[in-house]
């Protein structure tokens, strides 16, 4: 008798542990599933309400995909050579570019949400153009004192040290940096600066060589996929694996809105892309999944602000349409998705 209920024991055992290790799972890929989308949106505001006389400040709106919902969720007085930055929704902080008022440098800075703690990270002389946060690591498109360039480099937060893609390098200048969360890749438009001072192109063409090239989050598999020196090109973001949208402009100066041109890396052709209502392209950034665009530029009517182009509706619609931007506001400066 007792053999018998060791035994069955011994299977009730085995399939609450089954029942268990299939929850545990199931959990797993909701938490897989649930990963949200998010724009995070770089603005400015009027100290004072209506101009620049008392300075300005940045505002971060967080815009919910899912939700459709925007919140402001930093607003603080700075005073930076570019602003960029980006909310660390795990830790509740935000990093942001800033410099000491009259100075032509930005250092970085981490603002606590909960707390309302602002800390500065770095104690340099930089220029940051990206900043993102992919898997709690900390990317940016920055450069230190004396550098010619600005280049990709990973930030860690705890040791406050920059890894530089090639430290080494101070020719080639990074002019976009974008991560995919479908292919898992940073992808960098590089340009090089004694190349783009040639009489060729300061006299000839007017248009910067540029190559593009993907790599791992960790800088790992740097490859080139695309070169041209038949267009200038101002950002890059890729689509997926085959597929890279650019801006597009013919020459540098050029007076002719900024559109977008596609790249398919395994043919290398270029076609335009045009999206319906769009009349000019400052930034953009593509859904995961190729499912849609964001774009901050102008519509057929002249209207500059942030749009959503879904890719298959071919639906075009204002993100900030039932936001109304502040009276004290100045200007949508840029913005970054982000899956977290």
């Amino acid at each position: 008798m007792k053999k018998k209920m060791i035994a069955f024991s011994g299977i009730i055992a085995v399939v609450i542990l089954a029942i268990l290790a299939i929850n545990h799972h199931t959990r797993e890929v909701n938490t897989k599933r649930e990963s949200e989308e998010y724009l995070h949106i770089t603005a400015t505001a009027y100290n004072n309400g209506k101009n620049d006389d008392d300075g300005v400040s940045l505002v971060l709106y967080l815009y919910s995909i899912r939700d459709q919902n925007m919140s402001e969720i930093l607003r603080i007085p700075i005073d930076p050579g570019y602003p960029v930055a980006f909310a660390d929704l795990r830790n509740n902080k935000v990093y942001f570019s800033d410099s000491v008022t009259g100075d032509e440098v930005d250092n970085l800075y981490e603002y606590n949400l909960i707390t309302k703690e602002r800390k500065q990270l770095t104690f340099g002389k930089f220029l940051f153009n990206d900043l993102f946060i992919v898997d709690n690591k900390m990317i940016t498109n920055v450069a230190p004192r004396y550098a010619t360039v600005t280049q990709p480099a990973i930030f860690d937060r705890t040791t406050r040290e920059f890894t530089y893609l090639n430290p080494d390098d101070d020719d080639t200048w990074c002019f976009s940096l974008s991560y995919n969360y479908t292919t898992k890749k940073l992808l960098s438009l590089t340009a090089s600066d004694s190349e783009m001072r040639t009489p060729k192109v300061t006299e000839v063409t007017h248009i910067r060589p540029k190559t593009l090239y993907l790599m791992d989050l960790d800088f790992g598999q740097y490859q080139p996929i695309y070169h041209t020196d038949q267009f200038e090109i101002r950002l890059t973001r890729q689509l997926d694996s085959n597929r890279i949208l650019m801006t597009y402009d013919p020459f540098m100066g050029s007076s002719k809105p900024r559109t977008l041109k596609m790249l398919y890396i395994d043919s290398q052709k270029v076609e335009d892309f045009d999206v319906p209502g769009i009349k000019e392209v400052k930034s953009f950034y593509p859904r995961a999944h190729a499912e849609g665009l964001f774009i901050l530029g102008r519509d057929v009517n002249n209207q500059y602000g942030l749009f959503y182009y879904d890719m298959v509706t071919k639906n075009v619609s204002n993100v900030f349409e039932n936001y109304p931007l502040p009276k004290d506001h100045r200007s949508l400066v840029d913005f970054v998705y982000s899956m977290d």
